[in-house]
């Protein structure tokens, strides 16, 4: 697997909110979740109930697309990643439970309210940073 730009990684590391789109049977849906990145897998971790709405799209279309970005005030401080990435319900007990583990030591509270552990494996990568040059670009594909 070609290994994910250290640019982008760095991006990723630096934020912990992804904006996620999910879509099936003619329903869109959107959701904003915390999320751990596991680099090590060209993943994020994140919790949310299989039975909130997004829960549910993703379980019945695993194929997703979402954002991460930052709130900046000038057009030269923008960065940003588009992605597309394949979502999953960890269901096997060894490995929700090393993802859960994951996920709490950087947000012990999560342990508070019981949920489902997912993975969102990237597919494609789309990183834009405005910081670098305008409108500079750095893509990444799962398959390269």
């Amino acid at each position: 697997m070609t290994p994910i730009p250290t640019n982008i990684i760095k991006f990723i590391n630096r934020h912990h909110v992804v904006s996620l789109a999910c879509y099936s049977n003619c329903t869109i849906w959107s959701a904003s979740c915390f999320y751990i990145f596991d680099v090590e897998n060209n993943r994020l971790l994140l919790l949310t109930k299989r039975t909130t709405r997004h829960g549910e799209l993703m379980q019945q279309n695993p194929n997703i697309a979402g954002t991460i970005a930052g709130q900046p005030e000038h057009l030269n401080e923008i960065e940003g990643i588009q992605f597309s990435a394949t979502a999953r319900c960890l269901s096997q007990t060894d490995e929700k439970n090393r993802a859960f583990t994951q996920y709490t030591q950087r947000y012990p509270i999560a342990k508070l309210i019981p949920s489902d552990v997912w993975e969102i494996c990237f597919d494609e990568i789309k990183f834009t940073e405005n910081r670098t040059a305008f409108a500079h670009k750095t893509y990444w594909k799962r398959t390269d």
